[in-house]
């Protein structure tokens, strides 16, 4: 029996490793995956943007050419003015004008409301892509280490695995598949006593229990925490002995 608790022993160890190897695979994983979620992120929002601008430019092109026609046709007007002869030839070029003046005004307000927004969009952009230039140095600079990490922890994990492995054949099949069904439920399967204490839930056992325990007959189980406990004697017992 005191082989079959070296064996509990060693596959507790093994799967506290093999626990902590996970969590810090699944770490480096999310973090890289997080930067590149990021750098595209920030990409297709440049990408966006860009695109906004130059259709703002665009209509600010077409505007300028409008403001351009209609200045044309307010000094043809102008010129019609110069010539009219009656009243009622006067007032129809003075609504002319002030209908091709109010016209001029309003595309002028169109292409500083566009210019004004055209600004923001190319300050977002030079924004992002200071954001992107950063992301980009920090995953040049922590890819190369963290996929080297990576590779490790794998290599890490995977000696883990084989001496889990072995370690798991050495034990009977009946206390194996009870130490995997209490590993289901709580990170670690076993406890010991020395003293008639659980020092996995640190709750007192019944002392026909624990007497039974002591004499190493067999395995039992902490009535409170449910973990296979074990006696394992003090230092000084195990000195003197």
């Amino acid at each position: 029996m005191r082989e079959q608790i070296g064996h509990l022993e060693e596959l507790t160890k093994i799967d506290e490793g093999l626990r902590r190897v996970i969590e810090q695979l699944k770490s480096r994983r999310e973090g890289l995956s997080e930067l590149r979620t990021s750098l595209t992120d920030l990409e297709a929002k440049m990408g966006t943007d860009r695109e906004s601008v130059a259709a703002m430019e665009k209509t600010q092109r077409d505007l300028h050419a409008e403001v351009r026609n209609l200045l044309n046709q307010i000094e043809r007007s102008r010129e019609k003015y110069a010539r009219s002869r009656t009243e009622r030839e006067t007032a129809a070029v003075q609504r002319e004008l002030e209908e091709l003046r109010k016209l001029v005004r309003d595309r002028e307000d169109e292409m500083e409301r566009l210019n004004n927004i055209a600004n923001a969009a190319r300050t977002s952009i030079d924004t992002a892509d200071t954001k992107a230039t950063g992301v980009r140095a920090e995953l040049d600079g922590t890819s190369e280490g963290t996929l080297v990490t990576i590779k490790d922890l794998e290599a890490e994990k995977a000696g883990l695995e084989g001496r889990r492995t072995v370690t798991e054949k050495a034990l009977p099949i009946v206390l194996y598949r009870r130490y995997e069904s209490l590993r289901q439920r709580r990170p670690r399967a076993i406890a010991s006593t020395s003293d008639g204490t659980c020092n996995g839930c640190h709750i007192a056992i019944p002392p026909m229990m624990y007497q039974k325990i002591m004499r190493q007959e067999e395995f039992d189980q902490c009535p409170n925490c449910r973990r296979i406990v074990y006696y394992a004697p003090p230092p000084a017992a195990e000195a003197s002995a």
